[in-house]
């Protein structure tokens, strides 16, 4: 099948296929998609309540790139509201996401989350 040939030749793009969990899950929405949201969680004009606005609307279907955006935008944009967002539902619900996204993490959305948490 196409992944095994993927993994067999080095993974295609890099990255890409590194393992089964680097399948594109059939939950996650289109590229385009992907590209419009992680656009709109990154704008200038990007709130705390925007982001988690988002991802609870459509966090089911983020790639796992969109899920460590999510959460180091809310980290970056939140800083003094750290007490509030840790009463947040969609918060905790981001922090899941984020769990469960652990093994679909490239390095980069690894440290993007580390640096979220530890902020």
């Amino acid at each position: 099948n196409f992944y095994q040939q993927q993994r067999s030749r080095g993974g295609g793009r890099q990255g890409r296929f590194r393992g089964k969990s680097q399948m594109p899950s059939s939950l996650e929405a289109p590229r385009k998609q992907q590209i419009a949201w992680s656009k709109q969680m990154t704008s200038q004009d990007a709130t705390v309540d925007n982001v988690l606005s988002l991802f609870a609307a459509h966090g089911h279907q983020f790639e796992a790139r969109n899920v460590a955006t999510a959460a180091h935008q809310v980290a970056k944009i939140g800083r003094r509201q750290n007490r509030r967002l840790k009463q947040d539902c969609r918060m905790k619900a981001l922090a899941a996401a984020c769990l469960n996204s652990l093994n679909d993490f490239e390095t980069q959305h690894l440290a993007n989350v580390a640096w979220a948490y530890a902020t």
